[in-house]
């Protein structure tokens, strides 16, 4: 699987949206995933129809997508502080959060008891 580093710098490389959706390769999910994944486009979103409709990444919006990006062995759709890494052999999902560090007011309340 992907290591640290590269997640990392990824969500530091698509830090940001692009400026128009059409920016994004969303064919490379046509082309490159198994049809077992049952990627659709409805509208403004993306379905990924081989995970449970009820799983918040089972419709991810196009306009929340910062990039799509090809790995040897996945797809990735990078959001604000998620990547979906889709299986290019099975299809299958596997999800990455991002740890979302303390704002420097969250650590001045640390520090400051009582604040």
């Amino acid at each position: 699987m992907i290591q640290k580093k590269v997640i990392d710098a990824i969500y530091k490389k698509c830090s940001k949206r692009p400026v128009s959706p059409d920016e994004l390769d969303i064919p490379l999910l046509f082309e490159k995933l198994p049809e077992e994944t049952m990627i659709e486009i409805d509208g403004n979103d993306i379905i990924i129809g081989s995970i449970d409709s009820r799983s918040p990444f089972y419709r991810v919006p196009v306009n929340h997508i910062h990039a799509i990006l090809e790995f040897d062995e996945a797809i990735a759709i990078v959001l604000h502080s998620t990547i979906l890494f889709l299986s290019k052999d099975d299809g299958s999902l596997h999800v990455h959060l991002r740890d979302l560090r303390p704002s420097l007011m969250d650590r001045i309340r640390d520090v400051i008891p009582g604040m």
